[in-house]
This record gives structure tokens, C-alpha cells and sequence, in this order.
């Protein structure tokens, strides 16, 4: 499989967990990439009632309107999010899309440029590569309609998120144990946060030890062939 393929069905995984994810919280994606910026919109598909296996612990006057939504998108190499005062989900789940998020971002970008660039259309169109002027670098504006989405940037937050690698071990050997595994049975055996959890279920998903199927993270087969 060339790079190419390669960028295609990485884009195509993340996607498949996304709607595997909505689709086990009651929640619907739209992934909007035909204009600029790319944005990711998350939406309700039921009421409070049947939500609540997903959403926070909700205070008497909490509710969840047909309307509510979580945006995501990425503008000037920011990563931004807006979300409506009737939609309310856990750290968890929101951690969770967001990284699904970036990850469907970068990887329709590769797709999307080289198949431009191999495929003739820009020339055939009479386009030219962009150029960046020389001038003095100027951190971004965020646009105004956003806010950021934590206090300190998300490449630093990724950095102290990732986890040791005697953790990403022990983590491992919990998952191939039980055939399976949770971000809750990693946190209570590992006595690990909710952020540090979900990292672990990153790396082992790309280190292929396990795969995201029907809401749940089992052994993946070309794990199960390799011991």
C-alpha cells in the first residue's frame, strides 16, 4: 500500500470510529471539508432522556435541545471549538472526538493536496502553488466566533498527555489479559487520570495491539496472530 492508500484509509478508519462513537452515545457527525476552514459538527440525536449514559451529572435546569451542537475546526493552525449552553458531555467523549478530529484533519489534508498535485488538476485549471511571503512572522487571531480550546497550547497538552513507556507495557498486558479493554479498567488498574487513559488507548490502537469496534476497544487480529 503506497503512502497515498495509506492517507485514504487512515482518514477512513478515524472516521469509522467516529460514527462507531456517535453512534453508540446517540450523537450524529457531520464532516464538513468543501470549505475553509474544515469543521467537524456533533449533534444530538435523542433528548436528555436518552443521552444520559453519556452527558455529566445534570443539574435540575439542564437540558439538551434538538438544537445543541459541538463544533470543531481548525483555523491557522489553531485547534478551536464552539459549543451550544444546551449540549453537555463528559471530558471523556469530548476528549476523545477531538483527537479523532484532528486526526481526520490531517490526514484529508495529505489526501486532499496530493491528490491535487499528482493528479494534474490544479495545472489543468491553470493554478499555481501558493507562495508564503518572507515577512515577520504574527501569532494568528482567533476568529471571533471561537474560543480556544484549552488555557495552554494542545501541542504542549499532547506532550504531557503522552504516556511512559513502562505505562503503554502495563497497558498492553491488561488489554491482551482481558481480550478487551476500557479507559475505566485502565484508570481503576492503573490508578491513571481520564486524559493519561485515553492517551494509553491511543498509542496501543496505533501501535496495533488493539482495535475500536461497536463502542468497545477489543485485541486486534494481527495482534491475536502475533502471541
Amino acid at each position: 500500500m503506497d503512502s497515498y492508500e495509506n492517507e485514504a484509509s487512515k482518514f477512513a478508519a478515524q472516521r469509522t470510529k467516529l460514527k462507531n462513537i456517535c453512534e453508540a452515545h446517540d450523537l450524529t457527525y457531520t464532516f464538513i471539508k468543501n470549505s475553509y476552514p474544515i469543521k467537524l459538527i456533533i449533534r444530538p440525536i435523542k433528548g436528555v432522556g436518552e443521552q444520559m449514559s453519556m452527558l455529566e451529572t445534570a443539574s435540575e435546569d439542564s437540558y439538551i435541545s434538538p438544537d445543541a451542537y459541538l463544533l470543531f475546526t481548525m483555523k491557522d493552525g489553531v485547534l478551536v471549538y464552539r459549543m451550544s449552553k444546551t449540549f453537555t458531555i463528559e471530558d471523556a467523549l469530548f476528549g476523545k472526538i477531538k483527537n479523532i478530529f484532528k486526526n481526520m484533519h490531517s490526514y484529508y489534508c495529505q489526501f486532499f493536496f496530493r491528490e491535487l498535485i499528482e493528479s494534474g488538476r490544479l495545472n489543468a485549471i491553470g493554478g499555481k502553488m501558493p507562495e508564503i511571503p518572507e515577512t515577520e512572522a504574527k501569532e494568528p487571531d482567533l476568529p471571533p466566533e471561537a474560543e480556544p480550546l484549552e488555557e495552554v497550547d494542545a501541542e504542549e497538552l499532547d506532550d504531557a498527555e503522552e504516556p511512559a513507556a513502562d505505562e503503554l507495557t502495563k497497558a498492553t498486558e491488561i488489554a491482551r489479559q482481558n481480550g478487551g479493554v476500557t479507559q475505566a479498567m485502565l484508570e481503576q488498574q492503573m490508578g491513571v487520570t481520564a486524559e493519561k487513559a485515553i492517551a494509553l488507548l491511543d498509542d496501543m490502537e496505533s501501535a496495533g495491539v488493539i482495535e475500536f469496534s461497536n463502542g468497545h476497544y477489543t485485541i486486534a487480529a494481527a495482534d491475536s496472530e502475533e502471541e
